[in-house]
């Protein structure tokens, strides 16, 4: 079994979403132990027997991946099982699971109140710099911002998160989330970044993970660089 990380999200009771550590799973070395992720060096018929393991565990029949690329490009799903060149996407399509994978940045899980759509956005630095929250928000006009449901989960901390004067420029807006050391760079807070974008948006009703994925049990590049990607989905309950 691929074991959970637990967070309350309140959403609609249609929707369901699992957060992956890496305390469990089929991968080994360091990839140990539930790595989702065939762009890294581990072998690919261990990550598909993780991701088989997991389809089983959950009850899901497919589940749309991302070939992330840290662009802003946002994508409806269509497909079954896709692998699709992007960074966020999103569906109304009860049969499909979306799905994001990280290892320090943030994963982004999104649904509204009724629970008739969900999506996914993978944002480090250069997706929040692109603007990837807000352009994938532009594609809900019709929906007001305040029934939106956002889960913000496990990323690097601020403490743990070293950037230089080049970085920083493009975030000069948020400022109160920026930390100057002794070495003349950054500690740099990504999640209340992303956090203060979603409210620029009128988007309030965000739940925010406070776990960080230097310190506890979650993949890291920033500490181990060779690693593996831990999963967030997110998906429709079929028995609704």
């Amino acid at each position: 079994m691929i074991s959970k990380y637990n967070i309350k999200w309140h959403i609609p009771a249609n929707i369901d979403y699992f957060i992956s550590t890496n305390q469990t799973g089929n991968s080994k070395g360091k990839y140990k132990h539930a790595n989702f992720s065939k762009k890294v060096g581990d072998v690919d018929k261990i990550v598909d027997k993780n991701i088989i393991d997991l389809k089983d565990q959950l009850h899901l029949k497919h589940i749309a991946f991302m070939n992330q690329t840290h662009s802003n490009t946002i994508l409806r799903v269509a497909g079954r099982d896709s692998y699709l060149d992007c960074d966020a996407i999103f569906t109304e399509n009860r049969n499909i699971a979306c799905a994001v994978l990280t290892a320090d940045c943030i994963p982004i899980l999104i649904t509204e109140k009724t629970g008739s759509i969900i999506g996914c956005i993978h944002a480090g630095w250069r997706g929040l710099k692109s603007q990837i929250i807000q352009k994938f928000f532009k594609h809900f006009s019709t929906i007001p911002p305040h029934d939106f449901r956002v889960l913000l989960g496990p990323c690097i901390s601020q403490n743990n998160y070293e950037v230089n004067d080049e970085i920083i420029t493009n975030f000069l807006n948020y400022s109160k989330r920026l930390k100057k050391n002794t070495q003349g760079n950054y500690y740099m807070d990504l999640r209340h970044i992303a956090y203060d974008i979603l409210n620029e948006l009128g988007i309030t009703n965000v739940t925010m993970s406070g776990a960080c994925t230097y310190n506890d049990n979650f993949y890291s590049y920033r500490r181990d660089k060779i690693t593996g990607r831990f999963i967030s989905l997110i998906w429709f309950k079929n028995d609704f």
